[in-house]
């Protein structure tokens, strides 16, 4: 572990370019809920519907606006893209536009944008990106679930300030944003549509399943995880069914073509018939837990997990890597998850370039190891959860 540590911190501090952003997911408002609109209300408004966006079924949607806003005024790129073009990887495309009637001498609008994702994030983690990046002023955030959040932030265009609620949802490996820009000198009259409407859409097919594509490995027969086909089986080490590990590897190129790792994951299965404890083996992964020019520091949250049926018990945490050299070396972040199984005891760690350094690459990196370890499972073995099995800091005394 040792050596592996020194090799992989090595390939990663060099050469980073910062991209500094403060993240304090804790201290974000949530957003301002209202009252669903009445059924006589709601039979006022015009439904739009677009089938087939980009050719693409999963992003077929309907909405409800008043009826004095107009039509779709982007039918170009809902039928099939412009000159024919696909959805893009990078950027939101247009699928929708819509305007309302004048009011106080300026409209409302609002805007329907997909994007497709190679990579496993959360819906908070991409708007979160999405809003930082391009410098938009956050207010509130509410995530319903990994696929879903509601948000409201400050744009300006032109001279215009415009209070912003958007509605980011995932389906299948496409991401879409319904944002409903409101004039802020309309907003108190107008809010509670605004929410109501963005409420409104939705697919007209859902897809069920994750963004990407996910690999099963087993541990022999013993165990097993999944893992995004994105991120690289690089090694494992089965010596015996007592103490088993495997490595996972997500790399880039960079504008050179040198490939640039982003982050790595580490699962370990631990037999029970070593009669060992956890709270033994967590002190063996605590000794060997030597990572040069760096220290854990302080911890950073405690994370929940949906453990799979077979673990009776588990925890998550997030610890900062301290840098003897903050000058030079970069920071990071050390996750890890202990899990309780009949057969086997589990260590899940990842090492992940800090959230504030590159925000974009730990919100994949934080979702891919959410995957690997509520995937973690003794496959068809039945445990009985213990809810209130007691745990303890595992990288402290």
């Amino acid at each position: 572990m040792k050596m592996f540590f020194a090799f992989f911190l090595s390939l990663l501090f060099l050469n980073f370019p910062a991209h500094a952003i403060s993240v304090d997911f804790k201290g974000i408002a949530a957003v301002k809920v209202f009252d669903p609109m009445p059924d006589a209300e709601k039979e006022k408004l015009k439904k739009h519907k677009e089938i087939k966006p980009y050719n693409e079924e999963t992003l077929s949607y309907e909405l409800l606006l008043p009826a004095d806003w107009t039509d779709n005024i982007q039918k170009s790129t809902v039928d099939g893209g412009i000159g024919g073009s696909s959805l893009s990887n990078s950027v939101p495309e247009l699928l929708g536009k819509y305007i309302s009637s004048p009011k106080n001498l300026v409209r409302s609008f609002l805007t329907v944008e997909a994007q497709n994702l190679t990579y496993e994030i959360s819906a908070r983690n991409w708007t979160m990106n999405f809003i930082l990046t391009n410098g938009f002023t956050l207010a509130a955030l509410t995530e319903k679930s990994p696929h879903e959040i509601e948000a409201t932030y400050i744009e300006f265009e032109r001279d215009q300030s415009y209070s912003v609620r958007v509605r980011a949802l995932i389906n299948g490996s496409k991401i879409v944003l319904v944002r409903y820009y409101l004039p802020q000198e309309n907003e108190k009259d107008e809010e509670a549509l605004q929410a109501q409407t963005i409420s409104s859409f939705h697919f007209l097919k859902e897809q069920q399943g994750g963004i990407e594509k996910l690999e099963a490995y087993g541990f022999l027969d013993q165990s097993y995880f999944n893992y995004p086909t994105s991120w690289v089986l690089k090694d494992k080490n089965i010596l015996s069914i007592e103490r088993m590990y495997a490595l996972l590897f997500q790399s880039t190129r960079d504008l050179d073509n040198n490939v640039k790792l982003n982050g790595h994951i580490k699962v370990e299965a631990i037999s029970r018939l070593l009669n060992t404890t956890m709270a033994q083996e967590i002190e063996t992964f605590r000794d060997n837990l030597s990572i040069p020019n760096y220290a854990v520091g302080d911890l950073i949250e405690t994370l929940s997990y949906k453990f799979d049926a077979s673990i009776s018990s588990g925890k998550t945490q997030v610890y900062d890597l301290v840098p003897d050299d903050p000058v030079n070396l970069r920071h990071y972040e050390f996750l890890v998850a202990v899990m309780e199984g009949r057969d086997y005891f589990y260590i899940v760690s990842m090492v992940s370039p800090k959230r504030e350094d590159d925000f974009f690459v730990w919100a994949q990196n934080i979702e891919a190891v959410r995957i690997v370890a509520e995937s973690v499972r003794r496959d068809n073995l039945s445990t009985e959860i213990d809810p209130n099995d007691p745990y303890y800091d595992y990288l402290k005394q």
